[in-house]
């Protein structure tokens, strides 16, 4: 029987934050399963139709729902370098929004990494940065892994008030970290080298931190070390601190012999910032008994083995 996709996941308000539409900040971060990847490990799909495996199939129904859920800002993992203009040129037609992206392809010979694409018509770029996480003098960071960190500028005020433009900044990084479930020990030593880059790209010379809302797949769930890790609580006024928006319970983002969530959107809360990241909706991820009653995915009508996950932010 055709496996179906018969729930509608729904965006939760979270905050009464009154804030004009020009400035708030639409994400969604999605890991979409790099069509290399899947064939280097297709023995973990054997049970899935091979029609629905075709990066075609997947192309169709990955373009529709990101297309449905509109995002101002899209944050990728597993983006293959050879997708990711295909996948651009296709909403751009179907958004009609200006389009661009920053990309950081993973170290070594892999052929994908992880993309930030957004609405230059509403965010202006200021600087970029590629961080790879491999360091060969270093034991623990001796895997291909990487992350993108991009500074952007809303170009509308952020309130009916002047506003200086720095307070008109966010920052937007997304990372895919080590898969394998015994290696716990590399995540926490990949996050730890994550934090050190984002911090020093967030905070300018006078200590003050610009809001950072951090995406990606942690292959790590909320309890375990890398992620406590990067929610732990540091007393230094300059530093950045997160919280986990998608912490649900019984909630599952992709399946790993069970379901689960690996993937978050955080958010940074710091005492230096000039202004915070207020949460105004949430994408709610599927409960592991909708996700169970769907059964295996890529299917007949979701690209990838993940779910996506989405926000909507704006600067108080």
């Amino acid at each position: 029987m055709e496996q179906r996709y018969d729930f509608n996941r729904e965006w939760k308000l979270t905050s009464n934050y009154e804030a004009n539409s020009l400035s708030k900040i639409k994400l969604l971060s999605y890991n979409i399963l790099a069509q290399d990847l899947l064939m280097e490990h297709f023995f973990l799909y054997v049970n899935i139709r091979q029609e629905w495996l075709t990066w075609r199939h997947r192309l169709r129904n990955i373009h529709r729902e990101i297309h449905k859920l509109d995002p101002d800002i899209l944050c990728l993992q597993e983006m293959q370098f050879d997708h990711l203009p295909i996948l651009v040129q296709r909403l751009k037609a179907s958004s009609g929004k200006r389009l661009e992206y920053v990309y950081k392809k993973k170290t070594g010979s892999r052929t994908d990494g992880c993309a930030i694409i957004y609405d230059s018509c509403k965010l202006q770029l200021l600087k970029e940065q590629a961080v790879e996480l491999y360091d060969p003098d270093v034991p623990l960071l001796n895997r291909e892994n990487v992350a993108i960190l991009a500074k952007f500028r809303l170009k509308q005020p952020t309130s009916t008030e002047e506003s200086t433009k720095d307070n008109n900044e966010v920052i937007v990084a997304t990372t895919h970290l080590l898969y394998n479930p015994r290696r716990a020990d590399v995540r926490c030593a990949q996050v730890s080298k994550l934090l050190t880059e984002l911090r020093c790209f967030a905070t300018d010379s006078t200590q003050n931190a610009t809001p950072v809302i951090l995406t990606g797949d942690f292959n790590s769930e909320l309890h375990t070390a890398p992620m406590q890790l990067l929610l732990s609580h540091d007393e230094d006024p300059a530093a950045i601190n997160f919280e986990a928006l998608n912490c649900g319970d019984c909630t599952a983002s992709t399946l790993q012999d069970e379901w689960i969530t690996v993937d978050y959107i955080l958010r940074s809360v710091c005492q230096q910032s000039r202004r915070k990241l207020e949460i105004l909706s949430v994408y709610q991820l599927p409960t592991i008994n909708c996700c169970a009653h769907v059964g295996m995915i890529p299917n007949h009508y979701l690209g990838s083995d993940h779910y996506a996950l989405g926000a909507v932010f704006a600067l108080a």
